[in-house]
Formats: C-alpha cells, sequence, structure tokens
C-alpha cells in the first residue's frame, strides 16, 4: 500500500475514535445509564484501524522509532485507555470533553512537525 492510503486509514480511524469518544462523553453527560455499544465497537475498530495503519506508514517511510512516534503510542493508550474512564467517571465527563481534543491535537502536532518538534 502506498504511504498516502495509510495515511487517508489512518485519519478515518482518528475520526471514527474521537466520534465514538464524543458519543460516550455526549452519552456521560447526559446521565443515560445504558451503554452504547455500538460506540464501543467504534472505539476498538478505529484503534486498530489507526494503530495498522500508522505502524504500515512508518514502515512505508522507514521512520524508524523516533521520540515522536512513541509519544503516539502513548497518546494512542490515553485515548484507547479513556474509553474505561468515560464509563467509570461520568462525573467527569466535561473534563474529558476538553481533554480528548488537547489530546488529539498534541498527536497532530507531533505528526506535523515530527523531528522539529524535539
Amino acid at each position: 500500500m502506498s504511504a498516502s492510503l495509510y495515511k487517508v486509514l489512518h485519519i478515518l480511524g482518528v475520526l471514527m475514535a474521537f466520534g465514538a469518544l464524543g458519543a460516550m462523553i455526549f452519552q456521560a453527560m447526559s446521565g443515560a445509564r445504558e451503554k452504547s455499544k455500538l460506540a464501543g465497537l467504534t472505539h476498538g475498530i478505529a484503534l486498530v484501524l489507526i494503530l495498522v495503519s500508522g505502524f504500515g506508514m512508518l514502515a512505508r517511510l522507514s521512520y524508524g522509532f523516533p521520540l515522536w512516534v512513541i509519544l503516539k503510542i502513548v497518546i494512542w493508550l490515553l485515548i484507547g485507555g479513556s474509553i474505561a474512564l468515560i464509563r467509570r467517571m461520568p462525573q467527569h465527563a466535561t473534563i474529558f470533553w476538553w481533554a480528548m481534543p488537547l489530546l488529539g491535537a498534541f498527536a497532530a502536532y507531533l505528526a506535523i512537525f515530527k523531528e522539529a518538534a524535539f
């Protein structure tokens, strides 16, 4: 696959992940008792898509594992684990509402500026 196709799949995964997180956060803010299985499933599929396309891009572009890649993996883990936090701590939904886009913006910053970031 080409690097451009990996980028498109990576962005698709990011859009799916943040859409699912937004749905879960909104659900937590509204106080709904029933959890959305579709949002959880979408979140999981999105994380796999992000991981596979991200590593595919790394292999295609021969970047290796510089610091910015390691930081993006940490962000991926945080976004992946956030689903449990949102469900267990719905009283903090407003914090998650603002924290998730900030994590996404930091990940985008790392991807755009790469080595210049550090």
